[in-house]
């Protein structure tokens, strides 16, 4: 986990993120299926001990994440994320939806949460 200062934003993620936010990077060469898509996430965002390897529990991170005590916003970098999408697209389809609805939760909130894939 980085927090990024404004400055080292580019100008339209400066809107979005006026202030300090916690920033992962999600390396998409290493993520083969649903194990590895997890496992990924989990190592990056420091998930708790507990995870429980599922989508559920993927769910449950997501729209927690207490154990990140430097900021309220979040911005993920997931890098390569087409390698999951067309290898994997029913589990695509799943982690995608996860991924939307920590957005909004989040937002729900008044944070943020942007999802950014390269």
């Amino acid at each position: 986990m980085n927090a990024l200062p404004m400055m080292g934003l580019p100008n339209q993620l400066i809107k979005i993120f006026p202030t300090q936010i916690a920033s992962f990077f999600i390396d998409g060469d290493v993520i083969e299926d649903k194990q590895t898509f997890l496992t990924e996430f989990a190592e990056k965002l420091k998930f708790p001990h507990y995870f429980g390897m599922n989508w559920d529990a993927f769910s449950d991170c997501l729209t927690d994440l207490s154990w990140i005590d430097s900021a309220n916003d979040f911005l993920i970098v997931y890098k390569n994320s087409q390698k999951f999408r067309t290898h994997q697209p029913e589990d695509w389809q799943i982690a995608n939806g996860i991924l939307l609805e920590a957005m909004d939760y989040w937002n729900e909130q008044g944070s943020k949460m942007v999802i950014v894939l390269l």
